[in-house]
């Protein structure tokens, strides 16, 4: 549980970070992020399933440490579930913005196009 409990840490600030990013103007920083995101996920996953085999015996006992432990990794699922959402609105909407300016480049654009 307390490897859970780092590995949901060490995803909830990494998510953080990735939030602070523009997927439009760091798109390589960005996408590395994700890819180490995904490792760390599926860290948090293989854990999961020793505890999941650990609980099936029959001489599990759940303390209550481990149920505060839970308490906290389910808190820390809950910040880095809004965060997502969070990134998700911010790609959107800088998709919407390109979208945009692809439409009318002419109107959004501040910029002088110069043909050598």
């Amino acid at each position: 549980m307390k490897s859970k409990l780092e590995a949901a840490k060490e995803l909830k600030l990494l998510t953080k970070n990735i939030r602070e990013l523009s997927p439009k103007t760091e798109y390589y920083k960005f996408n590395s992020m994700f890819d180490e995101r995904q490792q760390i996920i599926e860290k948090i996953n293989a854990i999961n399933t020793e505890i999941n085999q650990a609980r099936a015996g029959e001489n599990f006992i759940e303390t209550s440490e481990m149920k505060a432990l839970n308490k906290e990794i389910k808190e820390i699922f809950t910040e880095i579930f809004d965060t997502d959402n969070t990134i998700r609105k911010n790609i959107s909407n800088e998709l919407k913005e390109v979208k945009q300016k692809l439409n009318h480049p002419e109107i959004h654009s501040n910029k002088i196009n110069i043909k050598v």
